[in-house]
């Protein structure tokens, strides 16, 4: 796909877009996983809703964040 002249005509005009998506969800996802890998440390608040709890990975649930 990428020797095809068309699409080399357009990321000079517009930018590789899928490119620059999928870097993108990269640093979200580390974002992500940051965010939800820190311990605060401190207890949860009273009257603080829980989290959701999320399907372990790689299930077959059907649907989720990147199907």
């Amino acid at each position: 796909m990428h020797d095809a002249p068309i699409y080399a005509q357009l990321i000079r005009e517009r930018g590789d877009i899928p490119l620059q998506t999928r870097e993108e969800a990269r640093r979200i996802q580390r974002e992500l996983e940051r965010v939800l890998n820190t311990d605060t440390g401190l207890p949860p608040r009273p009257g603080a809703p829980s989290a959701p709890a999320l399907p372990p990975s790689g299930s077959n649930s059907g649907g989720g964040w990147f199907s």
